[in-house]
């Protein structure tokens, strides 16, 4: 008990801490944006347009990750998290220039894109490093929600700046958020401590075709979570559900909840036992936004969303850690990141097209099949990797 108090402790403190904080904020810039969809539409854009203008920033991140992935491995987490901060906020901010949907809105997403590559992963390469090997789940649960906290307060603080200041006013907030971190990351080691390296699990099974598996399984996924977040904004409003922010309050508040007890579940019973079930719990709560017909039901779902969200993605990052070998980290987070972004942006074009074609609920409907075919893909194909643990201190 008083190692595993101890092990709190460090979690919260040192090194983890400060990359939490410093993803904390870079994803207040990012989180601000959720509500771009609203500014596609104020310049006359449809829901395909939404779906172009969000789906560009995730495909420019999905191009960009091999080589974020193979940089970071050889020259260091620390300075592309850098590098991806300064580049985000310079693009965030440059969105005041825009007033039509054309060729610099996309090219700002581009550069969004490409920041938020290099940042994020940096950032959850670093936290995977950090993490203790017997609380691996829990430690990267604990880090979502340095992601999770800004998906609440982002769009609920961002909604407010718009009805106040206007866009303007929340492109510039975003931007300044993203400074702090260039306050905290000259504190962060530029490479993990020798402890953390060596005491990472050392994987036994042959790797590639695990991974291709959590590829496929973060893509299928990732297009059910991504047509979510991509759509929810205009759905709220043209269903007259009130503000966005009941949705996302809702989905943090248990996404949140759910990380800091549920995630250290695995660490205990395995990864199977728990991934399984939370992606058909995801797969149920995106339907049930289908069928969604006034508040207390979109906060319902938003909260079931949250509970799924919250244990199946540090869940499916634990086993994607456990079974990459530690020198090449950076490549297995960027394929993580990737697949999950595929997702992301696929769902963003595809699924505009679909609600432009048969409307927003059928899309939720279609969306929902997603996660579901992800869980039946992991239940059939994936196994529990044989590791060994290395008695190494762990850093945390």
């Amino acid at each position: 008990m008083l190692a595993r108090s101890s092990m709190s402790a460090r979690l919260f403190s040192g090194p983890f801490a400060l990359v939490a904080i410093a993803n904390f904020f870079f994803f207040l810039n990012f989180a601000s944006f959720f509500l771009l969809p609203l500014f596609v539409k104020s310049l006359g854009g449809t829901e395909g347009t939404v779906g172009l203008v969000m789906g560009t920033g995730g495909l420019a991140a999905l191009l960009i990750l091999p080589i974020i992935g193979n940089g970071i491995d050889r020259f260091g987490r620390r300075r592309f998290f850098v590098v991806g901060t300064i580049t985000m906020t310079m693009a965030s901010s440059s969105f005041i220039w825009i007033d039509s949907i054309g060729p610099a809105m996309f090219l700002l997403r581009i550069i969004q894109g490409f920041s938020f590559a290099a940042a994020f992963t940096a950032s959850t390469t670093l936290a995977a490093e950090l993490a203790p090997i017997d609380r691996r789940a829990e430690a990267l649960g604990i880090f979502g929600v340095s992601t999770l906290l800004t998906h609440a307060l982002a769009p609920t603080i961002g909604e407010e700046i718009i009805h106040r200041a206007g866009f303007h006013a929340l492109f510039l907030t975003a931007a300044s958020c993203s400074l702090v971190p260039l306050l905290l990351l000259p504190r962060v080691p530029p490479r993990p401590p020798a402890s953390a390296v060596h005491g990472m699990r050392h994987v036994r099974t042959p790797t590639p075709r695990l991974h291709m598996i959590v590829g496929i399984v973060m893509t299928l996924a990732g297009m059910g979570f991504g047509t979510v977040m991509t759509f929810i904004p205009t759905f709220v409003h043209a269903a007259d559900l009130g503000r966005v922010s009941f949705f996302f309050g809702a989905y943090t508040t248990t996404a949140i909840g759910t990380r800091l007890v549920g995630a250290r579940v695995s660490d205990s019973v395995g990864r199977r036992a728990v991934i399984v079930p939370a992606l058909v719990l995801l797969s149920i709560s995106i339907f049930l936004l289908s069928q969604t017909q006034n508040i207390p039901m979109l906060m319902g779902a938003g909260g079931l969303f949250g509970i799924a969200q919250g244990i199946s993605y540090p869940t499916l990052h634990a086993f994607l850690v456990d079974t990459s070998p530690p020198r090449q980290l950076g490549r297995a987070q960027a394929l993580f990141n990737g697949s999950f972004n595929l997702g992301v942006m696929s769902s963003a074009f595809l699924f505009g097209q679909i609600a432009d074609h048969f409307g927003q609920r059928p899309m939720f409907m279609i969306a929902a099949l997603m996660p579901m075919i992800a869980s039946a893909v992991f239940a059939l194909a994936a196994t529990q990797p044989a590791a060994q643990s290395n008695p190494a201190v762990h850093v945390g």
